[in-house]
């Protein structure tokens, strides 16, 4: 994955959640020696780009003292909050997944050392509902919004409908292309249901668009991706002025090798 980034000369790298891999907590000393690949690819970016990370559902595995660790290696996390690139032009904001909003809640009112119900997990998580109220101030800033959010559903299908936000570009993922594609249709997605809609590729709004990367991991518990190379999505952002209709996206995607 590190010589598909350096082909790729980005001038700023967007990792919009996931980074971890868990289905349960792991608190501890030992975290990363569960998470072999995290801190190399986490260097590698910082060293060759400004990184930003926004908060998936997985990183409910990590403890605040890791996810401090990747900030120390350089990575700037966006945990519901934005931050202004004034050389570039650009504000970048990053959406928390509501699971994790979830799962802090939960730690706070049954301990840190409480197990998270897996029930909640995975049934009642359609009700979830993320931290959103500073979208508000972040969609008035002036210059071109990119809002790292790692579930697409937010867009049109659940709350807060990134859609219909002044937000010029929303960087999505989750979905892993569907898993398992025929014909360029993923068949089924968390969050989405069978034949999703918001797999991979880009989606137009009135005020912005979003795009929804493949993600670059192989497998989703024990279902194989099919049909559904990894890949690291490339975008390009061409023309003058903060506003999108100066500025077109196009997507390059580089498959990656994972044997």
């Amino acid at each position: 994955m590190s010589a598909a980034l350096d082909s790729c000369r980005p001038d700023l790298i967007a990792v919009a959640g996931d980074l971890f891999l868990g289905y349960q907590y792991q608190g501890g000393p030992d975290f990363f020696s569960g998470q072999e690949n995290v801190l190399p690819l986490i260097r590698h970016c910082a060293k060759l780009a400004p990184t930003f990370l926004s908060l998936g559902n997985h990183e409910w595995v990590a403890p605040e003292t890791e996810l401090k660790t990747l900030e120390n290696e350089g990575v700037v996390i966006l945990d519901n909050r934005w931050i202004r690139d004034e050389e570039r032009g650009l504000v970048i904001g990053g959406l928390s997944s509501a699971m994790l909003m979830d799962f802090r809640k939960y730690r706070i009112r049954y301990g840190a050392d409480a197990p998270y119900p897996h029930e909640i997990r995975h049934t009642d998580r359609v009700f979830l509902r993320t931290k959103s109220d500073w979208l508000e101030d972040f969609s008035a800033q002036k210059g071109y919004r990119i809002l790292l959010s790692h579930h697409p559903e937010y867009w049109c299908l659940r709350e807060p409908m990134l859609r219909k936000r002044k937000i010029d570009l929303v960087l999505s993922g989750h979905a892993h292309g569907g898993q398992i594609r025929i014909f360029g249709q993923g068949l089924y997605s968390p969050g989405q249901g069978p034949f999703p809609k918001y797999t991979g590729g880009l989606f137009r709004g009135p005020y912005g668009c979003m795009i929804v990367s493949r993600g670059t991991t192989n497998t989703a518990a024990m279902v194989p991706r099919l049909f559904n190379p990894p890949e690291i999505a490339v975008i390009e952002l061409a023309g003058h002025g903060a506003h999108h209709n100066n500025i077109s996206q196009n997507i390059v995607s580089h498959n990656i090798n994972q044997s």
